[in-house]
Formats: C-alpha cells, structure tokens, sequence
C-alpha cells in the first residue's frame, strides 16, 4: 500500500515567467528587495563585509561564514541558520534573528560602541559548543530561546528580556544580567563564575535558586545596598524567610512555591501551587496556569493520578461558554504546553516512545478495538518499569489508527518496540536482537556477581558456605529469568496468532524514540517504519 502524502509533482515555471512575476509583484512595493528570483541564500566559507540594511534574509543559510564588521540594521533574518559562523565587530541593531538557528557559532566583540541593539532572537537556538564573548546586548528580547552546550563570557544582558529561556549545560563567566526579565527561564547543568543576577527574580525561574543553595561557584546578586551593588548568594539565601512573608502576604505564590520546592518543603509547596492554579483558573489566567504546570513537571511532587486530576481541575473551573474569542484564543495558545507538563512523565532518566499503528479495524468493530487495546496493554506490560506511563489515543477517519505514547527508561522501551512489531507485524527484525541484548544481560548479572561472590570468598573463608547458598540462589534466579523469557515468548505466541484469529491487520507501524537515550542506541531502536 502507498502511504506517499505527494500525489502530483509540482510544476515550476521558466525563468522567463519567474523574472516577469518578480517585476509584476515589485511594482507594489517600495522596498525593492521585497521579491527576488533567488531570494533564500545559501552561502559556505569566506568573509563579509556587507552591509544589509533593510534587507531581509529570511530562511537564508550560511555555513562557516566569517562576518566580519557586517551591517544588520533592520535586517529581517527570521528563520535562518547561520552553521558555525562568526559574527566580530558588526553592527547589530533593530534586526530580527527570530527562530534562526546557530549551531556552533561565535559571537564576538560587541561590547560598548557596537552593543547588539533592539534585536529580536526569540525562540532561537544556540547550540553545538557556540560561544558568546565580550558582548553586550540592550534592550535585545529572547523569549523561549535556547542555549545549549556552549559558554557565555564577558557579556552583560542589560535591560533585555529573557523570557522562558533556556540555559542548559552552559559554561557563563564574568556576565551581567541587570535591569532585565528573566521571569520563567530555566537554569539547567550550569557553571558560573563571577556571575551578577538580579535581585527580585531568582524566585521566578526554575533551577536557578535550587543552583544557588548547593553550588561553590562564584555567584553575586544585585543589591542596592551593597557600596559594589551586589551581595553574595549566601546574603541572599539568608532572606529567604523575609522573601516567603512577602511573597504569601502578598499571594505572590509561584515564587513562594518555588522557595519551599528549593528548601525540600514538599507539603508547603504543594499547597502554594495548588492554591496558584485556583486562583489562575478562576481568572482564566492560562499564562500562569502553563508555569505552574511546569513547576510540577521540574518536581517530582504529584504522582501522575495527582497530575491528571489537576489537569481535570483546571478544565472543570474554566466557563467555556463565557469564553470570548479572544479568551479562547488564549486558552488555546497555552493548553497543548499545560497538557505536556501535567501528563507527561516526569520522573528522571525517562525517554518517550510514540508510535502510530495502523489497522483495517472500522471505528463500529467494538470487540476488534477492544481486544487490540487489551492487546497494546499486554505488550506494554512485558517490559515496563516501574516509572512507565503512557496513553492510548484512537483516531478515525475510515480504519482506525492508535497513537501509543510509552514513556518509560530506555532498558525497557528497547523491549517493549520490537515487541510491538514482532506481535502486530511479525517482524523479527528487531526481536532478535531484542530476545539477545535480555539474554546479555541475564547473563552479565550473573557474571557480574560471581565475580563479586568470588571476591568475597577470596576475602572472606569464613563465609564459604554463605557464598556457595548465595551462588546456588543466583543460579536459581538466573534460571527463573530465563523461563520468565521464555514465558513471554509463548505469551507474545500466543498474541500474536491471536491478532490473526481475531481478524485484525495492522497495516503500518512507525515509532521514534526521543529524550534520555544513550548514545549508541541503535538506529532501529530511535526510529523504525515497517509496512505489512
């Protein structure tokens, strides 16, 4: 069967025809560099120079392109991607870099007489080892950006905003960050060192008071009452009980459930956030809804039922029919955000599988959906772990197709993906390697502590006949896992000839694995397709 989306090639007309509507369409415009022939570019290697003032250079890529003293001033630059390229000494003014992409990429010596200006970086990505040094950047917004795996110096962020920005694994040295809003950006796996932030936000972010409390690294806070304008962060730990008076009297309580997460006052928090997301409900107040919903998420606080009912919470005290366009609209801009924060898993070290299942099961063959469910659940349940969530959604247009959403340690969703296709498809392709890497480490248990037994009984005579009891029970073990495996092979078996009795074919099924994965997962394993 032919799952392409393309049914027609598309037609593209000669260059004659192009350069006419290109003359067509500038007739309209005073800016002449609105519609070009050729108006992506795609540029590798070399120095700039140029000046690109008022010009746009939206979508364009650039690879290990060195700019040196270049011109952006009103440049549009939205959705570009500038491949470990270098920015030294330019001029960088009124431009919008938003949701470009800059892997690797360096920017340098923008500090007084060539400060970064009125810039737009929101939602972009900095990323790849990039490195920000002796820059300075005012009145300059990066909302929901990212920077990630990279270092920041001898930069000062000087009346920006910083917005649901991410740090993440970010090496920051002599940086500034004053008369700024850092309100909800997020701090994780970060080093500083002689590092300025300010004063009245550190309770409205997410890691970074967690951070101050057990970090040795050289961190200030602005303070006017200091003659150098900054305390050090054990001052500022020290108000931490003057700062939950405020923060309570005033019914400011993100910030005050985040000093009671910080200080392992779990009951205290939880109280805070849960009164946070009434009050936000009762206001149809979503932005804030959405941020609590990740203070929850960042906390191992509620366990999932906890989470799905504050989740039906905020759905029950919302008045939909009151509900203005405007209002809708807002409601709909945070709800997929507060849908993911609340439900998904949030336990350490999980990675999340989705897969789409394809079937010949019409939406009225009740006992035919009953039975793949029950089916999706068996196969679920041979791997799972104790941190296993997951959700089923069942979609129809003619046939029925599952969405299987598994979020569980990746030890386990290695088992439970290729045993999905191996019952649903037959597929062996990955069964195998799966049935070899359970018996690996079966058998690597079992090696590992013989040595450790062995070891023992080298250390220890007297304990001979502990160890010989002990051994005896480890091969008794060992040999239950290998009939528990082998259980679970008649049992998929048996599933499987099921599926076929039953009627039911699974025409299609594709998955991708994403999140806490190691780096030598095979291919297979991160990503499959497979058609009957």
């Amino acid at each position: 069967m032919d799952y392409s989306i393309i049914s027609k090639e598309l037609s593209f007309p000669s260059k004659k025809e192009l350069d006419h509507a290109v003359e067509s369409l500038l007739k309209h415009c005073k800016n002449k560099t609105k519609f070009k022939a050729a108006p992506f570019i795609v540029a590798v290697g070399g120095n700039d120079n140029g000046d690109y003032t008022g010009e746009s250079l939206k979508r364009s890529k650039f690879n290990q392109k060195r700019f040196q003293g270049s011109i952006f001033r009103n440049t549009a630059a939205a959705g570009s991607i500038f491949q470990s390229c270098t920015f030294d000494n330019c001029v960088i003014a009124n431009a919008n870099f938003q949701e470009c992409f800059f892997p690797g990429a360096q920017i340098m010596n923008h500090e007084e007489d060539h400060a970064v200006t009125n810039t737009n970086f929101n939602q972009s990505l900095f990323d790849g080892d990039f490195l920000i040094d002796h820059v300075k950047f005012q009145h300059s917004v990066f909302q929901k950006t990212a920077f990630i795996n990279g270092n920041i110096s001898n930069t000062n962020f000087y009346s920006c905003t910083l917005e649901d920005t991410l740090f993440d694994n970010v090496n920051m040295n002599r940086i500034r960050f004053s008369d700024l809003n850092i309100d909800y950006a997020e701090f994780n796996d970060i080093h500083m060192d002689d590092v300025v932030l300010p004063f009245s936000q550190i309770c409205f972010t997410y890691g970074l008071l967690s951070y101050l409390m057990t970090t040795n690294d050289s961190v200030y806070i602005t303070s006017f009452c200091s003659s150098e304008g900054r305390i050090r962060k054990e001052e500022y730990l020290d108000l931490l009980d003057i700062l939950i008076v405020y923060y309570t009297g005033t019914y400011d309580l993100f910030p005050l459930a985040n000093i009671y997460l910080a200080q392992g006052e779990y009951q205290l928090a939880q109280t805070a956030i849960l009164s946070g997301i009434l009050s936000a409900s009762n206001e149809g107040n979503f932005r804030l809804i959405k941020y609590f919903s990740k203070l929850i998420n960042k906390y191992e606080v509620f366990d999932f039922h906890d989470r799905q009912k504050i989740y039906d919470y905020i759905n029950t005290h919302i008045s939909f029919p009151d509900l203005t366009k405007g209002d809708l609209f807002n409601y709909l801009s945070y709800k997929y955000e507060i849908e993911t924060f609340l439900l998904d898993n949030n336990k350490s070290g999980i990675a999340t599988a989705e897969l789409s299942i394809f079937t010949n099961i019409n939406h009225r063959e009740t006992l035919k959906l009953g039975f793949l469910l029950t089916t999706l659940e068996k196969i679920i349940e041979f791997g799972s772990t104790e941190k296993e969530e997951h959700h089923i959604t069942c979609r129809h247009n003619s046939n029925v197709e599952f969405l299987l959403k598994i979020q569980d340690v990746y030890e386990a969703l290695k088992i439970i993906i290729p045993s999905v296709y191996s019952i649903l498809l037959g597929s062996f392709i990955l069964q195998e390697k799966v049935t070899k890497r359970k018996l690996d480490k079966i058998d690597l248990q079992y090696k590992k502590t013989q040595r450790e037994y062995e070891l023992e009984k080298a250390k220890i005579d007297l304990k001979r006949s502990q160890i010989a009891l002990e051994n005896e029970e480890l091969e008794l073990n060992k040999k239950k896992q290998l009939q528990e495996l082998e259980k679970q092979k008649v049992q998929q078996e048996i599933l499987r000839k099921d599926i076929t009795k039953n009627d039911i074919q699974v025409t299609k099924v594709h998955h991708i694995i994403y999140g806490n994965i190691p780096s030598d997962a095979p291919p297979e394993i991160i990503q499959y397709s497979k058609f009957k």
